[in-house]
C-alpha cells in the first residue's frame, strides 16, 4: 500500500509482532537501523544488546539490567553517549560522535561494531 507507521516504544515484544524495519536510539540519536529478524538474532551496537538482555524471559529469576544511568543531556559524555554505561567502550570511543555506518546488512554507530559480535544468547 505504500504506507509506513511510526511506533516509538520500549517494548520490544510489540516491536517483533509488528515491525519489519527497526531504528534503535539512545539520547536522541539513531545507534542502530536493521530488519527486526537481524535485530534479535545479530545485534550490532550495544546499547540494542543491552536492551534485549533486559527482557524478562520465562524460567529466568532475574533481569540483566543496563549498568548505569542515561546521560544527562544538558551535559552528554565526549564521544558515544553510551559509552560510561557500555562493557566494550575502549579510548576511541571518546572522540567523535559515532554515525551509522554499514556493518553488513545493518546499520551501527559504534566504532567496534565491526569487530565486536553481538549475538544475544537467552
Amino acid at each position: 500500500m505504500g504506507m509506513a507507521v511510526v511506533m516509538i516504544t520500549h517494548d520490544l515484544g510489540v516491536i517483533a509482532r509488528v515491525a519489519d524495519r527497526v531504528q534503535v536510539m539512545y539520547a536522541g540519536r539513531a545507534v542502530e537501523k536493521t530488519d527486526v529478524e537481524r535485530l534479535f538474532s545479530d545485534p550490532t551496537h550495544p546499547y540494542t544488546e543491552g536492551l534485549l538482555r533486559s527482557i524478562p524471559l520465562l524460567g529466568h529469576d532475574r533481569l540483566s539490567p543496563i549498568p548505569g544511568s542515561p546521560p544527562n543531556m544538558l551535559r552528554p559524555p565526549s564521544g558515544c553517549a553510551f559509552r560510561p554505561r557500555c562493557p566494550y567502550s575502549i579510548d576511541a570511543c571518546a572522540g567523535e560522535v559515532p554515525e551509522l555506518e554499514h556493518v553488513g546488512e545493518a546499520e551501527s554507530a559504534c566504532v567496534r561494531a565491526q569487530e565486536l559480535s553481538l549475538g544475544v544468547s537467552t
